[in-house]
């Protein structure tokens, strides 16, 4: 027996399978829609996870920019205890060698740089008789929050293939920047440790001295360079 295409029932029309008894299809038009709504929530989820990603990355950045700016501060606070360096200045030199005492004379150039966080030595020094052969040195002071000290870099000219490194502290009570350091093999064949003292009490002029050990040549540090800077009117 077959049903006939369509019938009217209570004035509606029924579908053939309807009225055997056949469950009615999902029609194309459902299962797209069925296809967009998984869809659709499917991007909701992801854009739910991607907001909360964006979120962190925001957090993370300002708690980052924060860090930040609470350390550039904090170098800068240190920094500022050897503002009175800064500036021009004549420097009277001694040194003390094995074989006697040899004196130069010499000029600093001091400035700050980078955002207020290196201080940036030009020095030259020569002896009194041979001012066009003068020994050059540049080197940079900062703080390192995370080590809490200063680190000191120094380039020569005489010894351009050494690159020598220190530490430094600041001394509030003394008003003293008091710095040291170890260069193995400095001649060829002893080890030196190094420190020096720069007296900052008086704002227009500046005591340098400077320590220095030979190992094993020399058995205990002495002082090896004093210098005395004056301030530039």
């Amino acid at each position: 027996m077959t049903c006939p295409q369509k019938s009217t029932v209570s004035g509606e029309k029924l579908d053939a399978r309807q009225r055997c008894g056949h469950q009615p299809e999902v029609s194309d038009s459902c299962h797209c829609c069925s296809i967009q709504l998984q869809r659709i929530t499917q991007k909701m989820k992801s854009v739910g996870v991607l907001g909360l990603f964006i979120l962190a990355a925001l957090f993370w950045t300002r708690s980052a920019a924060h860090a930040d700016e609470a350390e550039y501060q904090r170098i800068r606070q240190q920094m500022s205890k050897l503002a009175p360096v800064v500036g021009k200045w004549n420097v009277a030199a001694t040194f003390h060698r094995k074989d006697g005492v040899t004196e130069q004379v010499g000029t600093w150039s001091v400035s700050s740089i980078l955002d207020d966080t290196y201080l940036e030595f030009q020095t030259e020094r020569h002896t009194k008789d041979t001012p066009n052969r003068s020994a050059k040195v540049f080197w940079y002071i900062t703080f390192n929050p995370k080590t809490n000290q200063y680190e000191i870099t120094y380039f020569y000219n005489r010894w351009a293939s050494q690159r020598v490194t220190e530490t430094g502290e600041y001394d509030d009570p003394a008003r003293e920047f008091k710095t040291r350091g170890y260069i193995p093999l400095e001649d060829g064949v002893n080890d030196e440790t190094v420190r020096a003292i720069f007296s900052l009490k008086d704002p227009n002029k500046i005591v340098y001295t400077h320590y220095s050990m030979r190992s094993p040549a020399e058995t205990c540090q002495r002082i090896d360079l004093e210098m005395v800077l004056t301030h530039v009117q």
